[in-house]
């Protein structure tokens, strides 16, 4: 479960992942994704999207995949609504995450705080320079899926390959907005999400993150 937030806030941050990136020419492909991106951040107050979530792993005897709806504001609030397989709804602040099961009525809280501040370390405040430092990273644009460049990040230091294998993102080259997402574990389990119907800067108010039973 302490995955979860992880993925979550990079769901959030991925796409803005170069929020602090300088002004400068670009040198490749990686650099240009990072500079849109930090542009495209300023107009970006919230998102609103239909997601795919598939879930591999070795103790499913097939992918299990799930659907639903998901909200993000900026810089840590999410809100996950899952229709099925089975309805779930998870949500997290930055300190905690909140897993709500309907039918089962079951809820569960989790502090993340320590995993937001390795989030932020590792990903939101870091440099082109930094990420490289921690990361292979290679950019280039994916015949897959058309429109799309594909970002792929592979950890160096030991600390975070305890927990991540390899982060691949696809970004729209037309909007500079995430569109899909995979991590892959240890072990070679991965969750990947795929974004659609994307709108941006939806009303959101007080009561648009809480989770209700």
């Amino acid at each position: 479960m302490l995955l979860v937030p992880t993925f979550l806030h990079l769901l959030v941050t991925a796409s803005v992942i170069a929020s602090q990136a300088p002004q400068q020419v670009p040198k490749d492909l990686f650099t240009q994704i990072y500079q849109s991106a930090a542009a495209r951040r300023q107009s970006i107050h919230s998102i609103r999207a239909r997601f795919t979530e598939t879930t591999v792993s070795s103790l499913l005897e097939k992918p299990l995949v799930a659907h639903g709806t998901v909200i993000a504001a900026p810089p840590g609030r999410v809100l996950m609504t899952y229709a099925d397989p089975e309805r779930k709804t998870i949500a997290l602040d930055g300190r905690s995450l909140v897993v709500v099961w309907p039918d089962r009525h079951e809820r569960e809280t989790i502090d993340i705080s320590q995993t937001q501040k390795r989030i932020d370390r590792y990903f939101t405040q870091a440099t082109p320079e930094q990420l490289r430092s921690m990361f292979e990273i290679r950019a280039q644009p994916d015949a897959a899926m058309g429109g799309a460049d594909l970002i792929d990040m592979r950890p160096k230091r030991k600390q975070i390959k305890e927990g991540l294998e390899r982060l691949t993102l696809w970004v729209d080259r037309e909007r500079s907005l995430l569109v899909q997402m995979q991590m892959t574990f240890p072990g070679g389990d991965s969750k990947t999400i795929t974004l659609d119907d994307i709108v941006l800067n939806v009303p959101i108010g007080d009561d648009t993150f809480e989770v209700r039973r």
